[in-house]
């Protein structure tokens, strides 16, 4: 029972293509541990991707950011205002992130992209 809580494979970006259309039309936010892209979708759901690149380190380094990635998100996705596309790039500063901190500069981004709800 976990209801929205949860992170489906419908709620990912899977084609590179869809990537692209986010880096090339989208929005950037820069942060110290991550990079934002926002794209509105009016007639899609919301999507998250999710890239790790060689620079953060080997291949543990890299699966424990994305790992990071999906909870922070996962906890906080019902903030997140419908019919959106993101993209979350981890940056060099994400190796010795906690999920707090990470969580925390997400939230900040989000708010910064105004892409959460106003509850």
């Amino acid at each position: 029972m976990h209801g929205d809580r949860t992170f489906p494979k419908t709620e990912r970006l899977q084609s590179g293509w869809q990537f692209r259309r986010i880096y090339d039309t989208g929005r950037c936010h820069k942060g110290r541990r991550m990079v934002l892209y926002t794209l509105a979708t009016p007639d899609g759901p919301r999507q998250v991707g999710v890239v790790t690149i060689r620079r953060i380190g080997n291949a543990v380094a890299r699966n424990r950011a994305r790992r990071l990635f999906r909870e922070a998100y996962r906890l906080n996705k019902h903030k997140l205002t419908d019919h959106l596309q993101l993209v979350m790039i981890a940056r060099t500063a994400i190796r010795q992130a906690t999920l707090r901190e990470l969580e925390t500069e997400m939230l900040a981004l989000w708010q910064e992209a105004g892409v959460i709800t106003a509850t």
